[in-house]
């Protein structure tokens, strides 16, 4: 049977991970970039399929051929949810992907692109005592920027910041490091991550880690 299989990951990370698993396995094959890939199986036997699922059931969002994107509105209509989005350094990628797929009106509230430390304080709430101690790139400020989008209107705030490059990097924090915060009435979550390339594929791959992990917090806590 044919299968398709989506990935939050990189194509050599599936790779290795099917190796690792089924390395007799054929008839496959991987494509995608910036995390976000797809597995198309020309022929696999069920025990396969369903031995690879569970093994990659921490990156796979999807076992149709639908976007990041599509999937999480998908998710948020059936569930009757809103988010809404405070964006740094991907300048309106999150949201700009979001209100690509028709019905997003139904969830999205609003987003918000807040560049400057001081767009983050006027506009979010951000605390300056936060800025000066922890810099805008933190944990602490990820998550005073999605608190300050969280209303009664709104289910989730979703916030990002990083540093894209090709300069303002340090030892502490390099080139690529990214924070997504994730709020909810009753939960709150940030995730760290780094990413490699230049600017537009570091800031490609922090959007896709913001819808990515703005799935699997809400099914975990919703």
């Amino acid at each position: 049977m044919r299968e398709i299989l989506k990935c939050y990951a990189n194509s050599d990370e599936v790779e290795a991970r099917l190796k690792m698993l089924k390395p007799d396995l054929e008839n496959y094959s991987i494509y995608g970039e910036n995390m976000d890939v797809t597995i198309v199986f020309e022929e696999i036997s069920q025990d396969d399929y369903d031995d690879i699922t569970e093994m990659l059931d921490d990156i796979i969002y999807n076992d149709r051929d639908v976007s990041l994107a599509r999937t999480l509105v998908s998710f948020l209509r059936k569930n009757g949810l809103t988010i809404a989005v405070a964006e740094s350094c991907t300048g309106g990628l999150i949201s700009s992907a979001i209100v690509d797929i028709e019905g997003a009106s139904d969830v999205f509230y609003e987003g918000m692109v807040t560049y400057s430390n001081l767009s983050k304080m006027t506009r979010l709430n951000v605390k300056s005592q936060t800025l000066e101690e922890f810099g805008a790139v933190s944990q602490e400020t990820v998550l005073e920027m999605a608190n300050g989008v969280l209303t009664e209107s709104v289910d989730f705030g979703i916030s990002i910041s990083g540093i894209a490059g090709p300069e303002g990097g340090s030892l502490e924090k390099p080139v690529g490091l990214v924070y997504i915060g994730i709020v909810g009435q009753n939960s709150s979550e940030v995730i760290k991550n780094v990413f490699e390339g230049d600017r537009q594929k570091i800031r490609e791959c922090a959007k896709n880690a913001a819808l990515f992990y703005t799935l699997q917090h809400i099914k975990k806590y919703y």
